[in-house]
């Protein structure tokens, strides 16, 4: 464990050194706009505001930003690193929790090393300390809640986490089917649910209340940026091989097919054995990624700590590639070393082909999860002496 810790610590450090040098990517700049939206109207009002993109983040974030805008007026803190603080710090958080979650499962060696490469992994660096986004943030509070309804038994507490991680994003929904079958066999489903109610109702009420309209259709409703011509998945196939149609439909009309996949299989993982939880949470992301038709960059961090709860080696092929992939990108986006500020310009040919290489190993790792936790046998605990008497 000091190992892990000290090894993240390091390159949270590094992360924070990045943000506080850098203006980072076109979303530091939404956020910064954001921020100051929520400071004239508030953070329930600003989903009635307009701006060049939706503005399409759940309550907690408006709170947050309203928070950010209090430290930037009382300490000598800018927003640009502000809004990479957060992610910096989960990092820590998840980089233990892999470690914790696969030391009860796994040789003590494999899981140091997997919670050392998700601390220092090049995609965390790139994502939590230049590009900044809450995306690390809210897998942080999905792998709690696994590991507390799955290894701690506390329901409550973990509702409380699913809630806060549906609050920061809306993607963590595919896990709920999962986390409601492990609650029930567990006889936890009272408590889960009120843990989560405890965030939910003063967060979301209001805002529902007062802003229903544009929360369904910029937050709910949101499906993301449609680029037929990105760099990733089934519609990027479908491009490159000609077929037209079938690309448009997929990027225009496919956004709730991975959100269907991945609930399903993290259902399905639970199912079969509910000790497997926070591994399903990780098949859960890497599918839904795998399969989006749709791709923004700070995506590829929702899936990379939770596949090495799947399978150590695939989950490594995909860190360092993708790291290579980010790094191909920003590094282009930034016109060369050293970075300050990445503008998104697309994904030309050589990035796309490193994209292809990070998406096999995506769908590589739900499948060998499925052949070892679905149609063979569950995760297997690590053996434990039996108590003296």
């Amino acid at each position: 464990m000091v190992v892990v810790l000290a090894s993240s610590v390091i390159a949270a450090a590094g992360k924070l050194v990045i943000a506080g040098t850098t203006l980072g990517s076109d979303d530091v700049r939404w956020f910064t706009l954001f921020a100051r939206a929520v400071q004239h109207v508030g953070p329930i009002n600003v989903y009635a505001q307009h701006f060049g993109l939706p503005y399409n983040h759940p309550p907690l974030v408006g709170w947050w930003l309203m928070l950010n805008n209090w430290l930037t007026d009382h300490t000598p803190l800018s927003l640009p690193f502000l809004i990479r603080l957060p992610a910096t710090l989960a990092d820590v958080v998840t980089a233990w929790l892999i470690f914790t979650i696969l030391s009860r499962r796994r040789p003590l060696s494999e899981a140091t090393a997997a919670g050392v490469l998700v601390g220092c992994s090049p995609v965390l660096v790139i994502i939590s300390g230049f590009h900044g986004n809450t995306d690390p943030v809210f897998v942080m509070f999905c792998m709690l809640s696994a590991w507390l309804l799955a290894d701690r038994g506390r329901p409550g507490w973990s509702g409380v986490c699913f809630a806060a991680a549906l609050s920061v994003k809306i993607v963590p929904i595919v896990i709920l089917p999962a986390l409601l079958i492990t609650a029930v066999r567990r006889r936890a489903f009272g408590s889960f649910v009120l843990g989560a109610a405890a965030v939910i109702v003063p967060l979301w009420l209001p805002v529902l209340i007062r802003q229903w309209h544009p929360f369904l259709h910029n937050v709910i409703g949101y499906s993301g940026a449609h680029k037929v011509k990105g760099p990733w998945g089934l519609a990027n196939l479908a491009w490159s091989s000609g077929h037209l149609s079938l690309a448009r439909s997929l990027a225009l009309h496919g956004s709730w097919l991975p959100v269907l996949i991945s609930a399903a299989l993290a259902a399905l993982v639970v199912a079969r054995a509910d000790k497997n939880l926070p591994a399903a949470v990780g098949m859960a992301f890497a599918a839904f990624v795998a399969f989006s038709p749709v791709f923004a960059t700070q995506y590829l961090a929702w899936p990379l700590a939770g596949l090495y709860l799947v399978d150590f080696f695939s989950a490594t092929a995909f860190n360092l590639s993708c790291g290579l992939f980010l790094f191909l990108i920003y590094n282009r986006w930034s016109h060369g070393l050293p970075w300050y500020r990445a503008v998104s310009a697309g994904v030309i040919a050589p990035q796309r082909h490193v994209g292809i290489v990070v998406w096999i190993c995506l769908l590589l790792t739900v499948t060998i999860g499925c052949v070892r936790m679905i149609t063979k046998i569950p995760m297997r605990a690590k053996a434990t002496m039996p108590a003296t008497r």
